[in-house]
């Protein structure tokens, strides 16, 4: 993908991608943006460990027009549009499918798009692995914004940029990651209580091409 605004954001990157201010998970978002992707042509007849390239464009622009996301006002629609479109670009289309078909459940919309955030935006992927997964695996039973501020610190002590972040931002990206998770049940919403990830047997054959994705969960090694 020559567009670096898209696709998996590479690790050791010199500086994070920090725009996941709205939002949430997108899982419903992005399971209805992932049908205009699979009625394109191209899309549907594409390679299943191809990206989205060049299509993105065109999806973009008919989900803005047409209002697939039910927004009530433009400005929203069109943030809300390219930010599911950011994520969805880190998908593969063996997942995109997935994502975009009517039959699949509700929880393996959740889990494709927390690989989505995780993957397109580096600094979430790092938290899910090294504090999520962690302290899952540790046996603790909660992940709360002191553990977020805390890995943040420590990431800071090489990316300058999130020091750069206003609070009010800071704040946004924090609650927004927390809000993922909770929509995505990682974590309780209520008290932050560490939520086992049970994979689905389709999801989970799907993610097996892509095994680095199960770092993002808080589950035992697959």
């Amino acid at each position: 993908m020559t567009n670096t605004s898209y696709g998996t954001e590479p690790r050791g990157n010199e500086r994070y991608r920090l725009s996941f201010t709205v939002g949430g998970l997108l899982a419903s978002q992005g399971h209805l943006v992932a049908g205009l992707f699979m009625a394109d042509g191209e899309c549907a007849d594409a390679a299943p460990d191809d990206e989205l390239g060049d299509r993105i464009a065109q999806v973009r622009r008919r989900a803005v027009d047409e209002n697939v996301l039910a927004v009530r006002t433009q400005a929203a629609n069109v943030r809300m549009v390219r930010e599911a479109i950011k994520r969805l670009s880190a998908l593969t289309m063996r997942e995109l499918r997935h994502l975009a078909d009517a039959d699949t459940p509700p929880r393996d919309c959740q889990a494709l798009m927390w690989v989505a955030m995780c993957r397109y935006y580096a600094l979430v992927g790092e938290f899910a692995n090294e504090v999520l997964r962690d302290r899952y695996l540790l046996g603790m039973s909660t992940v709360d914004h002191g553990d977020y501020d805390r890995f943040i610190l420590a990431k800071a002590m090489w990316h300058t940029e999130l020091e750069d972040v206003s609070r009010t931002t800071a704040l946004k990206l924090r609650s927004n990651v927390f809000r993922a998770m909770a929509e995505g049940e990682l974590v309780d919403g209520v008290d932050n209580t560490l939520l086992p990830s049970l994979l689905g047997r389709t999801v989970t054959g799907i993610l097996e091409h892509r095994p680095e994705s199960f770092l993002f969960f808080p589950m035992n090694e697959h």
